[in-house]
């Protein structure tokens, strides 16, 4: 694991579990060229200077995914380090109250049964939330 050091940086980063009526939750998959290419997460992205967490998620999902949300109750935090920097990854629920995902950005984007998550390969940061979907000790 890298060391802490003063030069390291923290990014905070959200993340939204948008739920469907019918229990179905949004997935996106990085792309294959990005860090951690062709994985499923959670959609979100960095929370910019002046931005609140919830802001910086309505605003990541606009622009990813073309969706107006409803940023709901924090449900779970996760903590990564990587090479470069530290990351605090903030969980959101999220309903969509305007739109239809699509990737804007060339991402797939897809409506799991929470079942279905068990089967599916995601970021470190993301596995302990996905373990408390379904339901499993985290």
């Amino acid at each position: 694991m890298p060391q802490s050091s003063p030069d390291r940086s923290l990014r905070v980063v959200v993340a939204a579990v948008v739920a469907r009526d019918d229990g179905r939750i949004l997935l996106a998959r990085r792309l294959p060229d990005a860090h951690l290419g062709g994985l499923w997460e959670f959609p979100g992205g960095a929370v910019e200077a002046g931005e609140t967490p919830a802001e910086a998620l309505s605003r990541e999902l606009v622009e990813e995914l073309g969706v107006v949300i409803r940023v709901g109750d924090p449900i779970t935090f996760a903590f990564h380090r990587d090479e470069q920097r530290d990351v605090v990854l903030l969980f959101h629920a999220a309903r969509i109250v305007r739109g239809e995902p699509d990737g804007r950005q060339g991402q797939e984007v897809r409506w799991f049964a929470r079942a279905e998550l068990a089967e599916l390969a995601t970021p470190p940061a993301d596995a302990a939330l996905v373990r408390r979907l379904l339901g499993e000790p985290v």
